[in-house]
């Protein structure tokens, strides 16, 4: 009776902790993410619409990265298939530094924190976006001196 005592216990405390992960809604900031700890490693993760977020893992710990405005779920099952956390996602922008403005039925969007600084949004006028992308592009080109972010390094002197 004294060995089972410990078994029982183990098994109340394990099924006690998995209805609070299950069902909760979590809100994730778009172009941000967010850490969590699980009790176990993961070992299957599921998100219902990888346009509005995605994972990555590291041992126990899940990074939810925001990708586009929307809710959908994200479900994370143990390594015997058994589901740990369910949540619904929720992708949308809560910073106060964030505004869209409208002409007409053209959205153009701006992080003001504090001078406001043009951004790119999904949902953003399509030439707004394009002038913005040409910018950057052309920035990092002068800055590189390559047509990418990613510039090569000189080799080390030997």
């Amino acid at each position: 009776m004294k060995n089972l005592l410990p078994a029982v216990f183990m098994t109340t405390a394990l099924f006690a902790a998995a209805p609070a992960l299950a069902g909760q809604a979590l809100e994730i900031e778009v172009d941000d993410s967010q850490m969590l700890t699980l009790p176990t490693p993961p070992g299957a993760i599921i998100i219902g619409n990888p346009s509005i977020a995605d994972v990555s893992v590291q041992g126990q710990q899940i990074f939810i990265h925001g990708r586009g405005f929307g809710q959908t779920n994200l479900t994370i099952l143990d390594l015997q298939g058994n589901q740990i956390a369910n949540f619904s996602l929720m992708g949308k922008h809560t910073k106060e530094s964030t505004v869209a403005v409208f002409k007409g039925t053209s959205r153009f969007s701006y992080s003001c924190a504090p001078f406001c600084e043009s951004e790119i949004q999904v949902g953003d006028n399509p030439e707004y976006v394009n002038s913005l992308l040409q910018q950057s592009s052309g920035k990092i080109e002068l800055a590189t001196g390559n047509k990418t972010a990613e510039a090569e390094a000189p080799a080390a002197p030997q």
